[in-house]
């Protein structure tokens, strides 16, 4: 279900108190028009009642696209990899909700972030219908490239994105500034999905926080492994 609570925010730039609402849980298929308001930014955004001011509130919460079978967590990792561990059944949980999950034609994968980039990282990767695991992999690959060629000082990321014209891309980062740009080849994609999937565990029961430091352990397993 959708669960949402009106909060009082002071306004940076005048600093009067508003009414805003912010949500604990978003189900974009009892309330479809979320999915595009969470795309766009809008549900986080403020404006002042008194002077105009626009600002982006920051708040942890659930989203979740029956639909499409899968749900984010936002907000700190451990509280998010626990609550997503219940509604797998794990501890204190819906049992029959987990059950359910488990059952559904399409896999039902469940993912915490704590970094609204990341966030909108994992819509786009799933909104193209794609393992995140696999798209960690190739930015993983993307980042070794790109050091490689002596560019790197350390501190880069890589984001996976859709641009307008619908094109798969990743962006290598570094602070706020976009050091490069490669492309996302379906190729390569399905060329990594057949290296690694008999390795990789059934999506729906991975952990929770994919991102680089997980494709660093399970390089390092796999190269164990074949040594």
């Amino acid at each position: 279900m959708t669960m949402k609570k009106n909060v009082s925010v002071t306004c940076p730039a005048c600093h009067e108190a508003g009414e805003f609402t912010i949500y604990n849980s978003i189900n974009t298929q009892l309330d479809p028009a979320l999915r595009e308001a969470v795309r766009d930014g809008s549900l986080f955004q403020f404006t002042c009642p008194h002077c105009g001011e626009r600002t982006v509130v920051d708040y942890p919460f659930l989203y979740h696209e029956m639909e499409h079978h899968f749900m984010i967590n936002y907000g700190p990792l451990e509280d998010g990899a626990k609550a997503l561990a219940m509604l797998r059944g794990k501890g204190v949980a819906d049992a029959d909700w987990a059950a359910e999950m488990e059952k559904t034609t399409d896999p039902y994968v469940l993912r915490a972030v704590d970094d609204r980039l990341a966030f909108r990282e994992k819509l786009f990767i799933f909104d193209a219908g794609l393992d995140d695991r696999i798209v960690e992999i190739y930015k993983c690959m993307v980042l070794y490239q790109f050091a490689a060629a002596g560019k790197a000082q350390g501190d880069e990321e890589a984001y996976f994105f859709t641009d307008s014209k619908g094109n798969n891309r990743v962006q290598v980062t570094r602070g706020r500034e976009t050091v490069a740009m490669a492309d996302f080849p379906r190729k390569m994609y399905r060329d990594i999905y057949n290296e690694y999937h008999k390795r990789l565990r059934d999506i729906r029961k991975s952990e929770p926080v994919i991102d680089q430091a997980w494709v660093r352990r399970f390089l390092q397993q796999e190269g164990a492994q074949k040594a």
